[in-house]
């Protein structure tokens, strides 16, 4: 799918809308969400690593956990999926956002 995009549609724009885990909410873990979000951030790094196109990442309602649950006014270090997910994707949202990503 990542190379006929590439390939074939060759988009200026990526916006990559999350929920990377699979919705077996009570199965999952936080590390194993942390590891479909770096598994889905490889391919797509690898894949378009040569091409000049923008890239916004968001985290869905199932890339936390619990699902669903998030307390944005806790601040940076206290989730450690979303500190993971900063530290993915500095490289597309830049360091000022990734340090304000909580």
């Amino acid at each position: 799918m990542l190379d006929h995009i590439k390939e074939v549609e060759k988009p200026d724009l990526f916006i990559w809308t999350g929920d990377n885990s699979p919705h077996s909410d009570w199965t999952t873990t936080t590390d194993s969400i942390k590891g479909y979000t770096q598994t889905i951030t490889d391919m797509i790094k690898s894949t378009f690593l040569d091409q000049d196109i923008y890239f916004y990442p968001c985290a869905g309602n199932h890339d936390t956990w619990p699902v669903d649950i998030e307390n944005f006014n806790l601040g940076p270090g206290t989730n450690p999926i979303i500190d993971a997910m900063s530290h993915m994707w500095t490289p597309w949202i830049g360091s000022q956002a990734a340090q304000t990503m909580f």
